[in-house]
């Protein structure tokens, strides 16, 4: 249960560190750079993504694991108490925030990688539809960091204090 806890901690750090920096600096960063920005943050999205998706597992998974044996299988009295709840709370949070990634984030990422390399075939300089288009994804993504973020720091606020109620 030690390791367990551990993974699980760990992995959450870099996952709501970095969700929380992404949202709050990085994204409004790149966007305020303009095109040069656009194409850094999906040369970083390309690295960070995969070890956020990893982050995300090695925190959900063993986190599901210890609600599970913490909980006795999953006992309606510990499930329905302060704590029970608190980190029940967490737990949704959390699977929230991976649901927004892969329905928003993710989608509009990839949206974002054809879209660029389609203008960029055609000699770098997008058209006023791809412009158009390519704000419209970056701001999709941006408000989905937003929201990603906002569910993490939920989900690390409950369970910090779960054990306290």
């Amino acid at each position: 249960m030690v390791w367990l806890r551990l993974v699980h901690i760990v992995a959450g750090i870099v996952w709501v560190g970095s969700a929380v920096f992404g949202a709050l600096f990085l994204f409004p960063t790149a966007r305020a750079a303009g095109a040069e920005g656009g194409r850094f943050i999906e040369r970083l999205m390309r690295r960070v993504g995969p070890a956020m998706g990893i982050a995300m597992l090695l925190t959900v998974i063993p986190g599901f694991i210890m609600y599970g044996r913490l909980s006795a299988g999953f006992n309606r009295a510990w499930v329905t108490s302060r704590p029970g709840l608190a980190l029940g709370a967490g737990a949704v949070a959390a699977i929230l925030a991976v649901l927004v990634g892969a329905a928003v984030n993710a989608p509009a990422g990839a949206k974002m990688a054809v879209l660029r390399k389609s203008f960029e075939a055609q000699g770098g300089v997008p058209t006023a539809t791809q412009a158009a288009q390519l704000q419209t994804l970056q701001s999709r993504v941006e408000r989905g960091a937003q929201v990603v973020a906002a569910l993490l720091l939920i989900a690390a606020g409950t369970m910090a204090v779960a054990r306290y109620l």
